[in-house]
């Protein structure tokens, strides 16, 4: 483990091996667990604003989502770069999951990124147990009815793909009433398996990069030496 600081951020930096050591105890601790996947784009927007960096800093395990964040971190490990390149948490994850005979529940904000979630979900474990989903938005404020069908299910794994940060922020101040093991967040703009190459998607992701790089080289300037 590797404790990292980015535009004032607290991470800790986990190879993959000790990230599943850390699942193996979350899935047998008792307790609600949160694991989010971290970008260039939330790090950016979380710099500005204190309370989004409590969220992050709050989750029980980050995993970077994008080489770019590993970089700026100074990890060069070819074994890490191959590790987040390939999603292979998620590919280990999921591996566990199956083998383990656990279940899943699944958490979007439209139905479309629901059947995507599943869809990429499927291309990794096709035999995975998932027991149930729901559709919540920021605007619906139905926090309690999506916490009552989780806690009547009772999933082994909530898995949400959601815009940031209010998803971020329902799993900080939800944390505590709800009867699973693990909560993993993904990106609300991942792509799955098969990344798009072209298009706005690709342009958006390069100005991302581009805008975290600038901020990183601003905030070591502002540092003292």
């Amino acid at each position: 483990m590797k404790q990292i600081k980015l535009l004032g951020i607290t991470l800790r930096d986990y190879t993959l091996r000790e990230s599943m050591k850390l699942v193996n105890s979350y899935l047998n601790n008792g307790a609600l667990n949160t694991i989010s996947y971290i970008s260039t784009q939330i790090l950016v927007e979380a710099a500005e604003n204190p309370e989004q960096q409590e969220w992050i800093e709050s989750m029980d395990l980050t995993i970077s989502g994008e080489l770019d964040i590993l970089r700026a971190a100074a990890i060069t490990s070819r074994n890490r770069f191959h590790e987040v390149e390939n999603d292979e948490f998620m590919k280990e994850f999921l591996k566990k999951i199956v083998r383990n005979r656990k279940t899943i529940f699944l958490l979007s904000d439209s139905q479309g990124n629901l059947e995507n979630l599943q869809n990429e979900i499927r291309e990794y474990q096709e035999n995975i147990r998932i027991v149930g989903s729901y559709i919540l938005d920021e605007l619906s404020g139905r926090q309690d009815s999506l916490i009552n069908e989780i806690n009547d299910i009772v999933p082994t794994v909530i898995i949400s793909c959601m815009p940031y940060p209010y998803q971020e922020q329902l799993m900080y101040e939800n944390k505590i009433r709800i009867n699973s093991e693990v909560w993993i967040a993904l990106p609300g703009n991942r792509k799955g398996k098969k990344k798009k190459k072209f298009g706005s998607g690709k342009i958006s992701l390069y100005f991302d990069k581009r805008m975290f790089g600038n901020r990183i080289n601003k905030y070591k300037d502002e540092m003292p030496d």
